[in-house]
């Protein structure tokens, strides 16, 4: 019975050693294994460990643990402090930054496992590792990424219901707040009212909520009621189980880009409404000028009318001169006449008394007709005169007629270049103020 007893404990002994072997054997093909005495000298290392590291395995026979660390790292009491706590039997695990053959870094995630003799003392460590250096890598790549963006961005966190959580020294100088005056505050906080009471907010939360990425320019409300402009993300965030624990938000500081783009569309909207001020002035100076022009050529034509009356008039005058010319001859003639009659009525003495006194009629009547001829001749000459410095004149006035229409035709044809330079300068403002309009409205899509 005694056997028997005996016999099945040492078949369950076996069982478990056996056990025990395959649970090794499982762990010597996916991790990298070695051993050490307790100064740190290399006793084996499996194949997993000699690929890890680089090494052949007759390499590592006069190797210790000290040759795959950083010389810095063998100095610093940590590392002293480590195998004191393996020679007092602790188990140590965690990530470990080790050197490879090559000289380049390899991160192990590894556990030290003091192994003791039947009376306790330990006597070996053994250390099981899985290289994970690109996880390290790729963690601290990410890590720098978040500590770069950290550093460049606003960033806020809230809960699922709009409560915040955190937020990084930029967010708070943004909107000048100190962490302890918004943590836990709804993000209502930094939105007007008007905007909170909006169905759009109600569906910017639904959209969060089931895992929706927002993304735009946002109006918010600073400390004091001070309006900060925040190009942001609002980002969800899932646990392992794909449920949302968190939003996060990142943002920049774009106030002074908005109100200087605000300011650009105020001053485009200011030219556009100038230029079509200058636009509308031009047209009415077009007709002004237009109008002129014509009244002034209608001015010429009038003088060139009348100079060519008063040249009539002058050549009028110089035939009447002419007829005056012709009547002082004659009175000349006729006075001539009386006089030889005069003559001829003196000799006849008595008879020819009466003729003499018709004689001397003729002759007195002839020197009123001659002096009167003069008189009209006289004036007629002054007449003429006038007329020819009237038509001089007119001759003038018509020239310079001419050269005003010519030059009001000239400014008439500037002044609609004007007009349709202003034109063109409207429609390019208006153009350049209806992009900026868009280029407001793409920029801030909605009040969220």
């Amino acid at each position: 019975m005694f056997g028997n007893k005996s016999k099945a404990e040492l078949t369950a002994m076996k069982a478990e050693v056996d056990g025990l072997k395959g649970l090794m054997n499982a762990l010597e093909r996916s991790m990298a294994v070695v051993e050490m005495d307790v100064d740190g000298k290399i006793l084996r290392a499996n194949e997993n460990f000699l690929t890890t590291m680089g090494y052949r395995s007759e390499e590592l026979a006069s190797k210790t643990h000290r040759d795959f660390c950083e010389p810095e790292m063998v100095r610093r009491r940590e590392y002293a402090d480590l195998w004191a706590s393996l020679r007092a039997g602790k188990f140590i695990s965690g990530k470990f930054k080790r050197i490879n053959k090559s000289g380049s870094n390899v991160w192990l995630e590894a556990s030290y496992n003091p192994v003791s003799d039947a009376q306790g003392k330990v006597f070996k460590v053994v250390k099981y590792a899985l290289d994970v250096t690109r996880q390290v890598m790729l963690e601290n790549e990410t890590n720098s990424k978040l500590a770069a963006v950290d550093r460049a961005m606003a960033i806020c966190e809230f809960d699922p219901a709009g409560n915040v959580i955190a937020a990084n020294s930029n967010f708070l100088n943004v909107m000048g707040y100190a962490l302890t005056e918004i943590k836990g505050k709804h993000h209502r906080t930094f939105c007007e009212p008007s905007l909170v009471n909006s169905p759009e907010y109600t569906d910017f939360w639904r959209k969060l909520n089931h895992g929706e990425f927002v993304g735009g320019q946002f109006k918010r409300i600073g400390k004091n009621g001070r309006v900060v402009w925040l190009e942001a993300t609002y980002n969800p965030v899932f646990d392992v189980d794909g449920k949302l624990y968190k939003v996060v938000k990142f943002a920049s500081d774009i106030t002074a880009r908005v109100e200087k783009q605000d300011a650009d569309a105020h001053g485009a909207s200011r030219a556009y409404h100038i230029s079509a001020e200058t636009e509308k002035v031009a047209e009415q100076g077009t007709l002004v000028i237009q109008d002129t022009a014509r009244e002034m050529r209608q001015i010429a034509e009038n003088i060139g009318a009348s100079a060519k009356l008063v040249s009539q008039l002058g050549a009028r005058s110089e035939q009447i001169t002419a007829i005056v010319n012709t009547i002082r001859g004659i009175a000349d003639q006729t006075n001539l006449l009386a006089l030889n009659a005069a003559i001829e009525a003196a000799r006849a003495g008595d008879q020819g008394r009466g003729f003499a006194v018709v004689a001397d009629e003729v002759r007195q009547l002839a020197g009123r007709t001659s002096g009167s001829t003069t008189e009209i001749a006289e004036m007629i000459g002054k007449i003429l005169a006038e007329t020819r410095d009237a038509v001089a004149s007119m001759s003038a006035t018509q020239e310079g007629a001419n050269r005003g229409v010519m030059l009001a035709d000239q400014a008439g044809q500037v002044i609609v270049q004007i007009r349709d330079g202003a034109s063109d300068a409207v429609e390019a403002v208006n153009m350049f103020a209806n992009r900026m309009d868009e280029a407001e409205a793409f920029a801030k899509p909605g009040k969220r």
